[in-house]
């Protein structure tokens, strides 16, 4: 019974004991440093992203305003080449030549007075 003695005072010294080890302790202390430096990382981390978001946000309006800026350009080549068509068609047709007569067209008022 000597052995079991002896153990239930070595528990009972341990439970008595501390339990604030040297270990524990200088974890203890680095925590807030290990703090510091997350938070730190983080927002390192997190600055580069928005850098990168940024850049490529930039890269790709650029390449929109180029395509924009081609199209665009297609554009008014055909406006021109339209006007260039249509004035040499302009030339060709008068209006003088299509209108009608006095007595071939009726007035409005009277075309609503002769409806059923």
């Amino acid at each position: 019974m000597g052995a079991i003695d002896e153990n239930n005072a070595l528990f009972k010294e341990e439970m008595s004991e501390s339990t604030a080890e040297p270990g524990v302790s200088m974890i203890a202390e680095e925590v807030p440093s290990l703090t510091v430096a997350t938070i730190l990382g983080v927002t390192v981390v997190i600055v580069i992203t928005i850098i990168v978001v940024f850049v490529l946000g930039v890269l790709i309006d650029w390449r929109q305003q180029r395509l924009m800026d081609k199209r665009i350009g297609e554009v008014k080549r055909m406006k021109i080449h339209k006007k260039k068509t249509t004035a040499a068609n302009l030339d060709v047709v008068s209006i003088a030549d299509n209108m009608e007569e006095p007595g071939m067209s009726t007035a409005p008022a009277e075309f609503i007075k002769n409806l059923p």
